[in-house]
C-alpha cells in the first residue's frame, strides 16, 4: 500500500514554487517597465568586457615594445661610455615603469652603480624591485643584489637582516643554502666565530648540499682556525654583482 505524502510536505513544495513564480514575475515585471534601465545596464556590462579586452591587449603591446626597446640599448651601449648606458636605462624605466622588463632595466643600471662604487645610488635603483612578499626570479636576484651592497659597505645588521629576508622567502634549496653561508661569512667578517662556525657545520652536514658540502667543510675549517686562534676576522672583499639567479629548481 502506497504511502501518502503528509499534508504539510506537499504545503511547503506550493508554498516554494508559488515564491519562485512570484520572484520570476516580478523580474519580469520589472524589466518590463524600466527596459531602458535594463538596456542601459546591458550597454554597460558589455563595455566594461570591451575595456577589459582593450587593456590587456594595451598592455601585452606595451610589453612587447619595451622588449624590444630594452633590446635595443643592450645593443646600441655596447661599449659605450657608462654615463650613456645609466641615461638611456633611466630614460627607459621612466617610459616603460611597471613591466618586467623595467625592472630588468633597473638590475642593470644597480650593476653599472657598483661599478663605480656608488652603492648607496645602486641600493635605492634596486629597492622598487625588491619585493619578497611574493617573490619573482628578478625580485629575488635585486633583494640579492641588495644585500651584498650592505655587506660590502659594512653596514652588517642591515646585510644580516636581508640575507634571513632572503632565506625566508626562498623557493629552492640551494637559494636557502646561498642565504644561509651569506649569513655565516657576515658572521665571520664580524668576528663571530661560533656563530660561524655553527652555519657553516650545518651546511656541511647537509644532506640536500652534497655537491657543496666538502666546500662549506673548507670554511668550517677555516672559522675554527680563526677561533682556536684568536685571529683577527677577515677583511670584507669588494663584492661584484652578483650573476642573475637561476629560475630553475635544484
Amino acid at each position: 500500500m502506497a504511502r501518502s505524502i503528509p499534508k504539510e510536505s506537499k504545503r511547503e513544495q506550493v508554498d516554494t514554487e508559488d515564491r519562485i513564480m512570484e520572484t520570476v514575475a516580478a523580474v519580469t515585471l520589472w524589466a518590463q517597465r524600466n527596459r531602458r534601465a535594463a538596456t542601459m545596464a546591458l550597454v554597460a556590462l558589455v563595455a566594461m568586457v570591451a575595456a577589459g579586452v582593450i587593456y590587456v591587449r594595451y598592455r601585452a603591446d606595451i610589453r612587447e615594445r619595451a622588449a624590444v626597446r630594452l633590446d635595443e640599448i643592450r645593443l646600441s651601449t655596447q661599449g659605450a661610455p657608462p654615463e650613456l648606458m645609466r641615461e638611456e636605462l633611466s630614460l627607459f624605466i621612466t617610459q616603460y615603469g611597471g613591466t618586467p622588463e623595467a625592472s630588468e632595466a633597473r638590475v642593470y643600471l644597480a650593476e653599472l652603480e657598483l661599478r663605480r662604487d656608488s652603492l648607496d645610488a645602486a641600493i635605492r635603483t634596486l629597492e622598487p624591485v625588491a619585493d619578497l612578499t611574493n617573490p619573482t626570479p628578478i625580485g629575488y636576484h635585486a633583494a640579492a643584489m641588495i644585500a651584498a651592497v650592505q655587506e660590502q659597505r659594512g653596514d652588517t645588521r642591515a646585510a644580516m637582516q636581508s640575507y634571513r629576508r632572503l632565506e625566508e622567502a626562498a623557493l629552492y634549496g640551494y637559494q636557502r643554502r646561498a642565504a644561509r653561508a651569506a649569513q655565516a661569512r657576515v658572521h665571520d667578517f664580524a668576528g663571530e666565530y661560533a656563530e660561524a662556525e655553527r652555519i657553516y657545520a650545518d651546511l656541511a652536514e647537509d644532506p640536500d648540499a652534497a655537491s657543496d658540502g666538502a666546500f662549506y667543510g673548507v670554511l668550517l675549517g677555516e672559522v675554527r682556525a680563526r677561533a682556536r686562534t684568536d685571529a683577527p676576522p677577515p677583511q670584507v672583499p669588494r663584492i661584484a654583482p652578483p650573476a642573475e639567479a637561476a629560475s630553475e629548481p635544484e
